[in-house]
């Protein structure tokens, strides 16, 4: 039977070309399921699934709020916290809207800890961290001088991602508006009600517990209870702590609950717990499990709400306060007895007797450990927690980055305790299974989307490489695998530097976060496509080419093979396959000796392949022979890579889909002029044409992410409606109505330069303009027949209704001028009920 070529490709060569450029795809198998969505059957599922509303409340004295937004599952879904780990699941993200009328002064906590829980299969070693039923995320805010609690508006949205048992929605934002819920006095006005009234000059008046916070505290306020540990050397403040039960199986869950009693005779006080630690004021309680327990800890969780500090520094509790950690204990956990060690950091401070500011205390901390068995069953009860003595507030922070909580001197375990952790971080068995397991995902990597396109280019040199000097295909193999391990060591450098200069853990993935870092990889991949499919050609020696393919190799170099392994790991970066999630969250938390021992376990297991091949080029022969299939291949990886680029448009923000799209057809015209000068032309040239390409780039950045990227709202919009219009013309008010679409180019440029501008918000805003959006981007009869009256036929359509006279609307003109909005609603004139000031100035009869 005759051999079938294609090109000079045998059927049997074919199908291993076919199978070592698309084996990648099956990473892509629930992207390429999204495209198959039936719009029609998911249109309104994600609105079923999730419902958000918002609200806020105020302090009318401090102009001091709480802004609340409240997200509703349906039955059966759930969604993500905003505290998920990287490496997991989609996390959510409240966004809120530009807005001058108030202030942010804090982050978004839950009201309820989401339920956590892992999933070894989907993210193996991260916790995921769900809501479901009703979740309310609420923040601090403090509101702007002059502006009305009753008339202020907070916009955003949630971008979330709704699932259940059987699927996951796409992800979506989800659109809210808050207004104003109730004016609330300050909490401290409502201790200072609940302590009896007014208070006489020179005493304080001292809340008393509410019963719930007895109850919760009843077996913490035993001082002779033998279950409950406690530390009273410091004068200001008073710890008690225990864990919960006294044996917890597998996989199970402990409960450190850590009371703070502060000393209501010296009018002390102590801060709440969190993590904002900054450089200068005063400082949060930090509750600490070392890392080395192999314990996953939740956020601690106070019983109650704390004080709001008048001076908006940090809010504080002047009564006991009970913290409860959960504590997830690995599956794979022994059973036996085993050390926990754990550190609390905190500041306590005074006032006087008459409530003013007294002094604070430098930051400091207190180390504690118990004795955690694991055994086959659970068995309730306490176990006391032992405080080991002072510590200092750099020891919690240091522990709160990922540094390791050691005791404050080396002692015996207690009760035949081993000193061994229970599991080591992330489930990792032992530090040489989290090596093997970096040398395994590295091996991997080699397959992922990103990847493999390069892959594919230095299987080819090795083609090229079958007749040539043993020693030089092994000192090219060394270089590239040197250039894999270059990258690596760099990205290992990220985590200890986080820990050196900032206290802080560096966590894998947090830039994938970064719009910034998801354009620029995006648009690297895609230039790179651009030369595998022959419109330029990148100036490594043996890289690619649009030459025949096979004088790749007789052009490669050390210093070419030595970039050419630098390039195929930075196109690594936007893949993780399995075994390196676990494997990052490991790596990142150590010192810095295993941090770099674990990156280079993975960087060398990508190198192996190459290393082997470099040490037996004898392997080399059952690679297919040289050919024109050759370039064919380097092209079909183009597509391949094109295909990444798609997927990598799902780290985008939406709203920034169309500028960054725009920005890489900037790239492409960028670099179809450079590749029109090819590599062997004058040096003169060649530079001209990379000087003509980085501005091509620049201009198409300037335009892309100045000019068409979305822009803060400064006006409050409203949606159009017939009804809403009669409403507020009824009710005496100015409206100002713009006809517009998303489809319209001439709306844009009226809205970004000049409707979205301050001066037409400030005189909005004077004059009490009621602002309509009348969007046509989708059908609405409602729209075509107000069209109709005002005998119009096309949008753009700026029209102004003035106050008291409807029915004398001006319009203005398609392609409008800031001017000319500022003077058509001065001669509309303010809404009947604005303050005196606004007066309409008319500029015509």
């Amino acid at each position: 039977m005759r051999s079938i070529r294609l090109r000079g490709c045998t059927v049997a060569t074919c199908a291993w070309l076919a199978l070592a450029g698309f084996s990648p795809l099956w990473a892509q198998k629930k992207f390429l399921e999204d495209l198959k969505l039936d719009p029609a059957a998911t249109a309104g599922a994600d609105e079923e699934a999730v419902t958000v509303s918002a609200s806020f409340t105020v302090d009318p004295d401090d102009r001091t709020g709480k802004l609340s937004i409240t997200a509703e599952m349906g039955p059966g879904y759930h969604i993500y916290s905003i505290t998920q780990a990287d490496g997991g699941p989609i996390r959510t993200k409240i966004k809120l809207a530009a807005n001058n009328g108030f202030e942010l002064t804090g982050d978004f906590m839950p009201t309820e800890p989401p339920a956590m829980h892992l999933d070894t299969i989907a993210f193996p070693g991260v916790n995921l961290e769900e809501h479901e039923g009703t979740v309310i995320w609420t923040a601090p805010i403090h509101l702007a001088e002059g502006v009305d609690p009753a008339k202020l508006a907070i916009a955003g949205k949630v971008y979330a991602q709704a699932c259940n048992a059987q699927h996951c929605n796409p992800p979506m934002d989800f659109p809210f508006k808050a207004t104003l819920a109730t004016v609330t006095p300050s909490a401290r006005k409502a201790n200072s009600l609940a302590s009896g009234g007014n208070q006489r000059s020179g005493e304080r008046a001292v809340a008393a517990p509410s019963a719930r916070r007895v109850n919760a505290t009843k077996g913490l306020m035993a001082e002779d209870a033998a279950d409950i540990g406690e530390y009273t050397k410091d004068k200001q403040v008073t710890f008690r702590a225990y864990l919960e039960p006294k044996v917890v199986e597998p996989g199970g869950k402990l409960r450190l609950v850590v009371t703070a009693e502060p000393n209501q005779e010296g009018f002390w006080h102590i801060y709440a717990a969190g993590d904002d630690v900054r450089a200068n004021g005063n400082k949060p309680t930090l509750i600490v499990v070392s890392k080395e327990s192999g314990l996953v800890a939740t956020t601690p969780k106070a019983d109650l709400a704390p004080i709001d500090d008048e001076d908006g520094t940090l809010a504080y509790y002047d009564e006991p306060v009970t913290w409860t950690t959960e504590l997830t204990v690995p599956k794979d956990a022994k059973l036996g007895k085993f050390d926990l060690i754990g550190i609390i950091g905190y500041q306590t401070c005074n006032k006087t007797a008459d409530g003013r500011p007294g002094s604070c205390l430098q930051p400091t901390a207190v180390g504690f450990e118990a004795t955690v068995t694991v055994g086959r069953e659970v068995v309730e009860g306490r176990l006391p927690v032992t405080f080991t003595g002072k510590r200092s507030y750099d020891d919690a922070t240091t522990a709160l980055g990922g540094d390791e909580v050691s005791p404050k001197s080396p002692a015996p375990a207690r009760d035949g305790a081993r000193s061994a952790p229970v599991a080591v971080a992330e489930g990792h068995a032992s530090l040489w299974a989290t090596l093997a397991a970096a040398l395994a995902g590295g091996l991997i990597l080699n397959l992922m989307p990103c990847v493999l396109p390069v892959i594919g280019l230095k299987v080819m040199s090795f083609v090229e490489q079958g007749g040539q000097d043993r020693r030089r295909v092994l000192l090219l193999n060394v270089w590239y695998s040197l250039g894999i391990l270059a990258v690596f060591m760099a990205l290992a450098t990220l985590p200890v530097l986080f820990r050196l200069f900032w206290n802080t853990q560096f966590k894998w993935g947090q830039h994938f976060t970064s719009l910034e870092f998801n354009v620029a990889i995006t648009s690297l991949i895609f230039v790179m496509a651009l030369s595998f499919l022959g419109v330029w050609e990148i100036p490594i020696p043996g890289f690619v080419g649009s030459g025949k393919a096979n004088d790749l190799a007789a052009q490669e170099g050390f210093a070419g093979a030595f970039l050419k392994g630098m390039l195929t790991t930075v196109l690594a970066t936007p893949c993780s396959g399995p075994f390196l999630g676990a494997v990052f969250a490991f790596a990142v938390a150590q010192p810095p000796a295993i941090t770099y021992l674990t990156f280079g376990c993975i960087g060398l297991g990508m190198a192996s392949p190459y290393l082997l091949l470099g040490v037996f080029p004898g392997w080399i022969r059952f690679l297919p022979k040289p050919g024109a299939w050759m370039d064919t291949f380097k092209q079909m990886m183009g597509f391949v890579l094109l295909g990444t680029v798609v997927w990598l448009f799902r780290n985008i923000d939406r709203d920034y889909f169309i500028p960054s799209l725009a920005f890489l057809f900037g790239l492409w015209f960028a670099f179809w002029w450079i590749g029109r000068t090819p590599l062997y032309a004058d040096l003169r040239l060649r530079v001209r044409a990379w000087i003509v390409g980085a501005g091509v780039s620049a201009l198409a950045g300037l335009i892309s992410f100045v000019l068409i990227a979305p822009k803060p709202e400064l006006i409050d919009w409203k949606p159009f409606s017939i009804a809403a219009l009669k409403d507020s013309t009824s009710a005496g008010k100015t409206v100002l109505v713009d006809f517009t679409a998303v489809w319209c180019a001439t709306c844009q440029v009226n809205e970004a330069f000049v409707l979205n501008t301050h001066d037409v918000h400030d005189l909005i805003e004077k004059y009490e303009v009621v602002p309509l959006r009348a969007d046509w981007s989708k059908p609405s009869p409602e729209i075509e027949k107000m069209l109709e009256a005002l005998k119009r036929a096309s949008i753009p359509l700026c029209v102004i209704f003035p106050a008291g006279r409807p029915k004398e609307p001006i319009v203005l003109p398609d392609l409008i001028t800031k001017k000319q909005v500022i003077d058509a609603l001065r001669q509309a004139g303010p809404s009947m009920d604005a303050p005196a000031g606004a007066t309409a100035m008319k500029t015509a009869p």
